[in-house]
């Protein structure tokens, strides 16, 4: 059980990143945590592809966090909260699947009919894909999601370090304070 959660974990770290490249890819290296939605759709057929492609790519590294989940849970049985966390855990799957099913069926034919539109189009376009985007990528993905990945990951890592090796606690810290960021910077931002 052991190996097959190590293999799904790399899994979904080299999926996620792979999709994060293909998206940073499709909105040509913007810096920062989200990008400007009149650049992402002006990204052409290339971006629509790429967003495509990496959505799907995204959904995957989720759906393989949900083994993880599960073994952890099973790991530290005896956690405090443990089930809490495990449904947590879950819940950062569904979400952040959510999403990327949402932007690999929406986003590339808005990009797509975008390239080819008239100017008027072009205005009536705009608001609908920075509405997906904004919906997707800042509420679902930056701020609902990371909020229960926040409890899950420093919850599961406060079980690892009573009861685990230290890289599993050290890793869950850092990926759950990171996470933690995320979710307080955008529940700032929004407020």
């Amino acid at each position: 059980m052991k190996r097959v959660a190590i293999v799904f974990a790399l899994a979904a770290i080299t999926l996620e990143l792979t999709a994060g490249g293909m998206y940073a890819a499709a909105a040509g290296f913007a810096p920062g945590l989200s990008v400007d939605p009149s650049k992402l759709i002006a990204a052409g057929a290339s971006g629509a592809a790429l967003i495509h492609w990496g959505s799907l790519i995204d959904m995957a590294g989720y759906l393989c966090i949900a083994p993880v989940v599960l073994y952890l849970r099973a790991r530290y049985a005896s956690a405090r909260y443990g089930d809490l966390l495990a449904v947590a855990g879950l819940a950062l799957v569904v979400i952040g699947s959510i999403g990327a099913a949402a932007m690999a069926t929406a986003a590339p034919p808005l990009i797509t009919a975008y390239a080819t539109a008239s100017t008027a189009s072009k205005q009536a376009l705009l608001p609908a894909f920075a509405t997906l985007y904004r919906v997707v990528v800042l509420g679902l993905w930056q701020t609902l999601e990371t909020i229960p990945a926040t409890v899950w990951l420093l919850g599961t890592a406060v079980a690892a370090r009573r009861n685990g090796p230290r890289s599993v606690f050290v890793t869950l810290l850092v990926i759950g304070l990171i996470t933690g960021a995320i979710a307080l910077y955008r529940l700032a931002v929004a407020a």
